[in-house]
């Protein structure tokens, strides 16, 4: 399982494009797939700070085939939440309702200088 640290900056949206893909670079197919990623302080707290998906548009699959998506975080979104650093996951849904984890890690919400 990959491990993907992010970090943001509160005075700006963060946007990122990702290709997901095997360890020989072989793209896994997505058609079909939603995304789902929580943020929580640690992961076992009850209390998520974002729920980003594929259905409040927080991810989107761009090019399915290819294994391709955008990670969309608001500003606003991250002035809500405090300059600290989160626990994260990235699951993906199969239409069998499989739960696939693509990543964990961290995300550091930082403070932006023109915020």
């Amino acid at each position: 399982m990959a491990i993907v640290n992010i970090t943001t900056q509160n005075d700006a949206d963060f946007i990122r494009q990702f290709a997901y893909q095997t360890v020989d670079l072989v793209p896994i197919d997505l058609t079909g797939n939603t995304l789902r990623m929580g943020i929580r302080t640690h992961a076992s707290d009850v209390d998520q700070h974002l729920l980003l998906t594929t259905e409040n548009g927080g991810l989107t699959i761009t090019d399915a085939p290819n294994g391709k998506f955008t990670l969309y975080i608001s500003k606003a979104q991250l002035e809500r939440i405090a300059t600290e650093t989160f626990d994260h996951s990235l699951i993906r849904i199969t239409p069998a309702d499989a739960h696939l984890r693509i990543w964990s890690g961290t995300l550091t919400n930082t403070p932006g200088p023109s915020r």
